[in-house]
């Protein structure tokens, strides 16, 4: 009777032991499957910032006329606005900076001529630094 227990009890214990060790890998299978996931939503996001920035800038070079090293130079601009911007954590100040700071850096790159005709167009201006 003894070991018919002792036997009970072996068992018992390499049986709980042996799905102990299958449900680990099967969350470890999850967990990879959600940082995959997670990384298309990442870069997901990363095509929808690149192809905002590219619209930006083109729609600023055709109003304004600008060469393709100046569009290049506020594709970059508007890509560095987009990404910081998406930062769900970022205050509300930070984004009135950020916003303040594109158009610092804006009013810098363009002439005279080129800011007053921006300026004309307040609807695209503001799309542009917010």
């Amino acid at each position: 009777m003894k070991k018919l227990i002792a036997a009970l009890t072996l068992t018992l214990a390499f049986t709980i032991s042996l799905n102990a060790q299958i449900k680990k890998s099967t969350t470890a299978e999850e967990v990879t499957e959600i940082k995959e996931m997670a990384s298309v939503e990442e870069s997901k996001k990363e095509i929808a910032s690149v192809e905002k920035s590219k619209k930006y800038a083109e729609e600023l070079s055709a109003y304004l006329g600008l060469n393709d090293t100046q569009n290049q130079d506020f594709y970059r601009l508007f890509e560095q606005k987009n990404r910081t911007l998406e930062d769900k954590n970022i205050s509300v100040e930070r984004r009135k900076e950020v916003s303040r700071i594109i158009e610092a850096k804006i009013r810098a790159s363009l002439d005279a001529n080129q800011i007053e005709k921006l300026e004309k167009n307040p609807e695209l201006f503001k799309r542009l630094i917010n």
